[in-house]
């Protein structure tokens, strides 16, 4: 963040406080999407969850000149040729319009300059780039963040791109968690309301973990789980990864909403083929109508098991919140690959990686590189069952 002008600095964790309250309240996302729309000096900004089966939208939110929104959601929507590119995105890492070329091959730019969407859209209105971010990757979901610039902005710069990879992984909790609210949303009007009639399990703890709410489904699963327990009290995880995971979000979220970052989101609870996993809300500075206690520290919302394995680098990558740039460097140690080799893969110096593994190290708790090697080993699938 030290790169960013200190205004932008001051506004980062507002957005981000914002960005969480506007879980439970949805007429909270417009004025928080027209934020982060204007600290990207942009002129537009859209956020989607698509039901990839129904080819229809859960959630969809979108500000702007309503001129500019209208005939492109009314008649040219379909016509944007990057869509097929977003399950090869990167999750919370932005991408522009050179980087969709780059991402789709050689004829990719011809293709968007020839389109129709360009001709009666982009060009008359001045519109010039973009900031796309892939939020949700799931064969049932997708979900993006796009801001829409035009050609009175300065070209987009590493900076503007870094300040749009530390906002995407709050924005990615907040519709992560947002979409398991969407199907009881509208037959309930508080907060614990909607927790109770969730089909997932959801916890609401203090900053020591202490359980401070249970919903139906929740109290089922710690009834009849050996993966998730409480003693005295306390939640814990069985898989100690996940516990020390959760335990370090929920602290993190207390103390400093933008600095939780990635940490939190996606988190494996066990060891096993296809584990659940649990998404960390900060609660400590929401309004009491979405907190339930004084004591509220953090909701934790378990997630049933998908269809297929998680990857050890993405199991690595939510257990220790590593960002996108560290989830690539550990894969490339995965691979076997050398510090040098690792930099040239990169594009970038053998001391930016030397300080990236250095980072990854003290967040996974390895000592070097093939320490972190046998780390994905362990969570490579088919993963032991605890």
């Amino acid at each position: 963040m030290s790169a960013l002008p200190c205004t932008i600095n001051r506004a980062l964790p507002q957005i981000v406080e914002a960005i969480y309250d506007s879980i439970a309240d949805l007429d909270r996302w417009r004025p928080t999407l027209e934020a982060i729309c204007r600290i990207a000096m942009g002129q537009l900004a859209m956020l989607a969850v698509v039901d990839t089966a129904a080819n229809a939208a859960r959630f969809s939110i979108s500000c702007g000149d309503p001129a500019l929104l209208e005939p492109l959601q009314r008649d040219y929507g379909a016509d944007v040729p990057f869509f097929t590119a977003v399950p090869r995105m990167e999750i919370d890492q932005p991408l522009t319009v050179d980087g969709f070329y780059a991402l789709q091959g050689p004829d990719a730019r011809r293709n968007w300059i020839e389109s129709r969407i360009v001709r009666e859209w982009v060009e008359p209105n001045r519109l010039d780039d973009f900031f796309w971010v892939a939020l949700m990757k799931q064969p049932s979901r997708i979900g993006t963040l796009m801001v829409v610039t035009d050609k009175d902005r300065r070209q987009i710069t590493t900076e503007d791109l870094e300040l749009m990879s530390q906002l995407a992984p709050h924005v990615r909790r907040a519709v992560t968690i947002g979409d398991l609210f969407e199907a009881e949303r509208r037959k309930a009007e508080i907060f614990q309301s909607i927790l109770e009639s969730l089909d997932h399990p959801v916890l609401i703890v203090a900053d020591d973990m202490q359980i401070i709410f249970a919903n139906p489904a929740a109290e089922a699963l710690l009834a009849g789980s050996g993966s998730v327990s409480c003693t005295r009290g306390q939640l814990s995880f069985a898989y100690m990864a996940a516990n020390a995971a959760i335990g370090r979000a929920v602290q993190l979220g207390t103390r400093d909403e933008f600095a939780l970052g990635p940490a939190g989101i996606s988190v494996p609870l066990v060891q096993a083929v296809a584990p659940a996993v649990a998404h960390v809300m900060p609660l400590a500075r929401r309004e009491i109508s979405a907190r339930l206690s004084l004591r509220a520290a953090a909701a934790i919302f378990i997630a049933p098991a998908g269809k297929s394995p998680m990857p050890a680098l993405e199991a690595i990558a939510a257990l220790f919140g590593l960002t996108p740039a560290e989830k690539r460097v550990a894969g490339h140690v995965a691979a076997g690959l050398t510090r040098r080799e690792i930099a040239a893969a990169g594009g970038v110096s053998d001391g930016t990686v030397k300080s990236q593994l250095a980072t990854i190290f003290d967040k996974t708790g390895t000592g070097d590189q093939r320490e972190l090697q046998l780390l994905m080993r362990e969570l490579s699938p088919p993963l032991r069952s605890i």
